[in-house]
């Protein structure tokens, strides 16, 4: 039996959303495409339902990608690593250290694409599954492989990992800043949010046995 902990990335190991850090990076590559970028910005705002905002970040994301590589992008990753790394929660990277030392496996499950996150996270001692986006031979494609990994499609890509290596697992834990997450973390044993008032009711009224952790950031 493998003991694992399931994280979520942005707002839950990092103190806030890291897309528009991840979009400025991306446009380094090629700053000719912020024209076209502010229409996904823009939509991004108006929308007040997170599913379709999420659908729009990762057409922006697809927007700047398309047809370049991983590593013509190492530049953008690296800056964009860089600015990632300041805002973890130290708390949550204790957590993950502690994890690792027990013998603990630790799976970042985010809607963030994996190529991203998986460069921010590549000191740490974690498996990342997140969306993950298509490819014509080594070049990127603006559209998404599959499922964006959010919400109970999140579920899916564990158990998919789970059986891809042949564990049986015990999810001990699971940490999230959104209530998207629930069908996540309803896996695990001891359910945590992280997030300020607004969260803090949400999970009153439809989680009340979950554990919360207030912060302001």
């Amino acid at each position: 039996m493998t003991d694992v902990v399931l994280l979520d990335f942005d707002g839950t190991i990092t103190k806030k959303d890291t897309t528009k850090a991840l979009l400025t990076t991306l446009l380094i590559l090629r700053p000719w495409r912020i024209f076209g970028l502010v229409w996904f910005v823009f939509n991004i705002i108006r929308s007040n339902h997170s599913v379709i905002q999420q659908e729009y970040k990762n057409k922006a994301i697809g927007y700047l990608i398309v047809g370049i590589t991983e590593s013509h992008m190492q530049l953008a990753l690296n800056l964009y690593s860089y600015k990632v790394r300041e805002l973890y929660r130290p708390e949550m990277l204790k957590k993950i250290k502690e994890a690792n030392q027990n013998g603990i496996s630790v799976l970042i499950v985010t809607a963030s694409p994996t190529f991203a996150v998986s460069k921010c996270a590549s000191d740490l001692p974690v498996t990342v599954i997140g969306t993950e986006f298509k490819k014509n031979g080594d070049f990127y494609c603006r559209d998404v492989n599959g499922e964006n990994c959010y919400g109970e499609e999140k579920v899916k890509r564990i158990e998919f990992w789970r059986q891809d290596k042949g564990r049986d697992c015990s999810f001990t834990e699971a940490w999230s800043d959104h209530f998207s997450d629930y069908p996540m973390l309803k896996m695990a044993k001891q359910r945590y949010w992280i997030g300020g008032s607004a969260l803090r009711e949400i999970v009153g009224r439809k989680d009340p046995s979950g554990n919360f952790v207030f912060s302001e950031y």
